[in-house]
Protein backbone atom coordinates (compact mmCIF):
# COMPACT_ATOMS: atom_id res chain seq x y z
CA UNK A 1 0.00 0.00 0.00
CA UNK A 2 1.18 3.59 -1.17
CA UNK A 3 1.63 5.41 2.12
CA UNK A 4 0.66 8.93 2.27
CA UNK A 5 2.54 12.05 4.25
CA UNK A 6 0.79 15.27 5.20
CA UNK A 7 2.50 18.23 6.57
CA UNK A 8 0.77 21.20 8.14
CA UNK A 9 2.33 24.33 9.21
CA UNK A 10 1.39 27.49 11.64
CA UNK A 11 3.11 30.68 13.02
CA UNK A 12 1.78 31.17 16.43
CA UNK A 13 2.96 34.09 18.47
CA UNK A 14 3.68 32.26 21.66
CA UNK A 15 6.97 30.65 22.37
CA UNK A 16 7.87 27.13 22.33
CA UNK A 17 7.82 26.08 26.25
CA UNK A 18 3.76 27.30 26.13
CA UNK A 19 3.08 25.39 23.02
CA UNK A 20 4.65 22.46 23.70
CA UNK A 21 3.18 22.09 26.87
CA UNK A 22 -0.51 22.48 25.84
CA UNK A 23 -0.35 19.49 24.21
CA UNK A 24 0.29 17.70 27.21
CA UNK A 25 -2.09 19.08 29.71
CA UNK A 26 -5.65 17.58 29.59
CA UNK A 27 -7.45 20.15 31.00
CA UNK A 28 -5.99 23.02 27.88
CA UNK A 29 -6.04 20.38 25.77
CA UNK A 30 -9.50 20.26 25.42
CA UNK A 31 -10.29 24.02 25.18
CA UNK A 32 -8.45 24.25 21.95
CA UNK A 33 -7.75 20.99 19.98
CA UNK A 34 -11.37 21.84 17.75
CA UNK A 35 -10.85 20.10 14.71
CA UNK A 36 -13.29 21.19 12.60
CA UNK A 37 -17.12 22.99 13.15
CA UNK A 38 -19.92 21.36 15.48
CA UNK A 39 -16.99 19.04 16.24
CA UNK A 40 -16.49 19.45 20.59
CA UNK A 41 -14.34 17.28 22.90
CA UNK A 42 -16.41 15.41 25.26
CA UNK A 43 -13.18 13.88 27.29
CA UNK A 44 -9.41 13.84 27.03
CA UNK A 45 -7.14 11.74 29.25
CA UNK A 46 -3.25 11.63 29.40
CA UNK A 47 -0.85 9.89 30.32
CA UNK A 48 2.58 12.02 28.51
CA UNK A 49 5.47 10.10 29.21
CA UNK A 50 7.42 8.13 26.19
CA UNK A 51 4.46 4.79 26.44
CA UNK A 52 1.85 6.76 28.22
CA UNK A 53 -1.44 6.36 26.23
CA UNK A 54 -3.88 9.30 25.49
CA UNK A 55 -7.57 9.00 24.55
CA UNK A 56 -9.63 11.52 23.24
CA UNK A 57 -13.21 11.77 22.78
CA UNK A 58 -14.40 13.82 20.13
CA UNK A 59 -18.56 14.46 19.70
CA UNK A 60 -20.18 15.33 16.43
CA UNK A 61 -23.99 15.33 16.46
CA UNK A 62 -24.16 13.57 19.58
CA UNK A 63 -21.71 10.39 18.80
CA UNK A 64 -18.32 9.77 20.62
CA UNK A 65 -15.62 9.74 18.13
CA UNK A 66 -12.79 8.35 19.75
CA UNK A 67 -9.29 8.99 18.77
CA UNK A 68 -6.10 7.18 20.59
CA UNK A 69 -2.44 7.21 20.22
CA UNK A 70 0.85 6.60 22.41
CA UNK A 71 3.49 9.00 22.74
CA UNK A 72 6.70 7.86 21.82
CA UNK A 73 8.87 11.21 22.03
CA UNK A 74 8.35 13.92 24.44
CA UNK A 75 11.24 16.17 24.02
CA UNK A 76 10.25 19.40 25.54
CA UNK A 77 10.26 21.86 23.88
CA UNK A 78 11.39 20.76 20.74
CA UNK A 79 9.37 17.82 19.63
CA UNK A 80 6.89 15.44 19.82
CA UNK A 81 5.93 12.11 18.57
CA UNK A 82 2.96 9.65 18.88
CA UNK A 83 0.89 7.58 17.17
CA UNK A 84 -3.04 8.26 16.18
CA UNK A 85 -5.74 5.89 15.29
CA UNK A 86 -9.46 6.41 14.81
CA UNK A 87 -12.02 6.27 12.22
CA UNK A 88 -10.58 8.57 10.05
CA UNK A 89 -7.52 6.15 10.22
CA UNK A 90 -9.95 3.10 9.37
CA UNK A 91 -8.71 2.76 12.92
CA UNK A 92 -5.03 1.99 12.21
CA UNK A 93 -2.14 3.31 13.55
CA UNK A 94 -0.43 6.01 12.27
CA UNK A 95 2.33 8.24 13.14
CA UNK A 96 2.16 12.46 14.06
CA UNK A 97 5.22 14.47 14.78
CA UNK A 98 5.11 17.72 16.11
CA UNK A 99 7.96 20.16 16.11
CA UNK A 100 8.06 23.85 17.94
CA UNK A 101 11.06 25.61 16.26
CA UNK A 102 11.00 29.74 17.70
CA UNK A 103 11.15 31.96 15.12
CA UNK A 104 12.45 35.63 16.05
CA UNK A 105 10.59 37.88 13.20
CA UNK A 106 8.72 40.46 14.69
CA UNK A 107 10.46 43.21 15.88
CA UNK A 108 7.66 45.80 17.56
CA UNK A 109 9.55 49.49 18.32
CA UNK A 110 8.60 51.52 20.89
CA UNK A 111 9.54 54.91 22.26
CA UNK A 112 11.04 53.40 25.47
CA UNK A 113 12.42 49.94 24.27
CA UNK A 114 12.71 47.54 21.57
CA UNK A 115 10.99 44.70 22.09
CA UNK A 116 11.37 41.40 20.58
CA UNK A 117 7.83 39.07 19.89
CA UNK A 118 8.26 35.54 20.02
CA UNK A 119 6.95 33.67 17.50
CA UNK A 120 7.06 29.82 17.21
CA UNK A 121 6.42 27.79 13.47
CA UNK A 122 5.04 24.80 14.57
CA UNK A 123 5.53 21.70 11.91
CA UNK A 124 3.02 18.34 12.37
CA UNK A 125 3.82 15.76 9.96
CA UNK A 126 0.97 12.94 9.73
CA UNK A 127 2.48 9.46 8.50
CA UNK A 128 1.19 6.61 7.00
CA UNK A 129 -1.80 7.76 5.73
CA UNK A 130 -3.85 5.28 3.33
CA UNK A 131 -5.48 7.37 0.64
CA UNK A 132 -6.18 11.10 -0.42
CA UNK A 133 -9.45 11.32 1.34
CA UNK A 134 -7.40 10.78 4.71
CA UNK A 135 -5.15 13.24 3.48
CA UNK A 136 -8.11 15.32 2.95
CA UNK A 137 -9.83 14.44 5.99
CA UNK A 138 -6.52 15.22 7.97
CA UNK A 139 -5.80 18.34 5.73
CA UNK A 140 -8.82 19.88 7.66
CA UNK A 141 -8.75 18.72 10.66
CA UNK A 142 -5.18 19.37 11.97
CA UNK A 143 -5.10 22.60 10.00
CA UNK A 144 -8.29 23.89 12.57
CA UNK A 145 -6.79 22.45 15.52
CA UNK A 146 -3.33 24.35 14.61
CA UNK A 147 -5.70 27.62 14.19
CA UNK A 148 -7.58 26.48 17.61
CA UNK A 149 -4.18 26.39 19.44
CA UNK A 150 -3.15 29.87 17.98
CA UNK A 151 -6.84 31.82 18.82
CA UNK A 152 -6.41 30.03 22.50
CA UNK A 153 -2.44 31.06 23.16
CA UNK A 154 -3.97 34.41 21.90
CA UNK A 155 -6.74 34.56 24.33
CA UNK A 156 -4.72 33.43 27.72
CA UNK A 157 -1.66 35.73 26.62
CA UNK A 158 -3.72 38.89 26.41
Amino acid sequence: MDQKVLKVEKRISADPTKLFRAWLNAKDFSLWFLSGEGIGIESVTMDPRPGGRFLINMELDGKILPHSGEYITIDEPHKLVFTWRSHATENRDTLVTVTFEEVKDSKHETKKSSKQKTTTLVTLIHEDLSSDLQIKMHNHGWTSILGGLSHWMESILE
